[in-house]
């Protein structure tokens, strides 16, 4: 559920009319997007712009909205026109800007270039999501287990611009080399020469034969290479 205020059945103003019908409005625009986007308990803020003089007397049927301008987004000002059907037939032009706080990981504490990264490190903040133009994680889920790409900071939003996947294989590190070929399946004891994703493929030195191959990361300290 979106952190919108509930419509109210009681007798209004026609100025809190309009608004409840705008508020009722654009939680039908935001509720498929917070679905589609994942977000968890989103809140959010509106800002109507409503003309100076409004009718009087509030309609006595529910308000007929509809959309005037025409940008998709709900997070764009939104332009509306709202009619009356009673014996009034009175009609408002109005707009309303919806601010949708999201909350977004953030790290708890700063973390080193090449640091795995554990739910301990992240925390949650609220951010307005549509300045959070560099993208975003909504799920502490989403960051457990990658590397950072860079030094990050205490207190810094983390984006994906950085973080990288998981480094299951350090330089320097021993790694089980598995080889397998014509159905012949071998291991040996390496010590990987360079850092390592799942996935990439890392130079790796035998520590039994001192050949240097290339091997790729399959999981977490071990690479897999064929008979050379």
């Amino acid at each position: 559920m979106l952190g919108l205020s509930a419509i109210s059945q009681a007798s209004d103003t026609s100025r809190q009319q309009v608004e409840k019908a705008l508020a009722q409005q654009m939680q039908q625009l935001i509720t498929p997007l917070a679905k589609q986007q994942g977000w968890q308990k989103p809140q959010v803020q509106l800002q109507h712009e409503l003309p100076g003089a409004l009718p009087a007397q509030p309609c006595s049927q529910p308000l007929l909205v509809t959309r005037s301008g025409d940008d998709p987004s709900p997070l764009a000002r939104q332009r509306f026109v709202l009619s009356c059907a009673d014996a009034s037939g009175w009609k408002v032009n109005a707009s309303t800007l919806a601010t949708v706080f999201v909350p977004v990981v953030f790290a708890r504490v700063g973390l080193e270039r090449g640091q795995g990264i554990t739910a301990g490190d992240l925390q949650l903040q609220p951010v307005n999501i549509a300045k959070a133009t560099r993208g975003y994680f909504n799920q502490v889920e989403q960051v457990v287990g990658l590397s950072a790409k860079r030094r990050i900071r205490e207190g810094q939003q983390l984006t994906p611009a950085l973080l990288t996947g998981a480094v299951l294989v350090k330089r320097g590190q021993q790694v089980v080399i598995q080889a397998n070929q014509d159905g012949i399946q071998a291991k040996a004891v390496g010590e990987a020469l360079a850092n390592g994703q799942l996935g990439d493929v890392i130079r790796v030195r035998n520590l039994g034969s001192e050949k240097v191959i290339e091997a790729k990361v399959i999981e977490a300290g071990v690479v897999s290479s064929t008979f050379n």
